[in-house]
């Protein structure tokens, strides 16, 4: 930016995958103004963008030890909403996991996963593009997709504080579309006199 400039930050529609229905329902058709950023006086010099960005260690497949499914659907992940008092999933640390999500919506979805960074192994059975290669947190999943994530838990474990799973959509998260897991260490068993947590072995 030069001094004095001012500059908008705005969304313009877009494709989604969606019908012409659900994209005026969901946004997707909407040109909205995010932010406004307005450059001072006297600025100074930004550094240089570096000509190779910092490589990529990938999770390897061949260490998979765990696959959980997430079928996403009506405000709900595998049939049901948020329940605060329930634990849905429980993780080992330092386990590589897959994370298959299958949007059986017609409506999008935005994936985010707490405590965590995942790489998208495939969206459709195909390769993700070069902007969904890095790390990731929070992924959109098409309407009728299937994605595949992969993902290594590697600390803060505790079987009393849990961590969420959810859609990022915000009035898909009203509605209770998340479920919560625990981080545990190997062998680690969750406390027995807690009803509401389901024990995995």
């Amino acid at each position: 930016m030069r001094p004095n400039e001012t500059m908008t930050l705005r969304a313009y529609p877009q494709n989604l995958g969606l019908s012409q229905r659900v994209s005026h329902k969901t946004g997707a058709k909407d040109t909205l103004d995010i932010l406004r950023l307005h450059a001072g006086e006297h600025l100074t010099s930004s550094p240089a963008v570096p000509v190779q960005l910092a490589a990529i260690s990938g999770l390897e497949t061949s260490v998979i030890k765990h696959t959980r499914e997430f079928e996403l659907g009506n405000n709900s992940i595998n049939g049901k909403t948020v329940d605060m008092q329930w634990i849905d999933e429980v993780v080992t640390v330092d386990t590589t996991e897959m994370w298959d999500i299958w949007n059986a919506h017609k409506m999008p979805h935005n994936f985010h996963i707490h405590d965590v960074q995942f790489q998208i192994l495939d969206i459709g059975g195909q390769e993700p593009p070069p902007e969904l290669s890095g790390w990731k947190d929070t992924v959109y999943v098409p309407p009728e997709v299937h994605l595949r994530l992969m993902l290594r838990l590697s600390d803060y474990t505790d079987t009393d504080t849990p961590y969420m799973y959810h859609c990022h959509l915000l009035w898909h998260e009203d509605q209770g579309m998340m479920g919560q897991f625990v981080v545990v260490e190997p062998g680690q068993q969750l406390n027995p006199s807690d009803q509401n947590h389901e024990q995995h072995q």
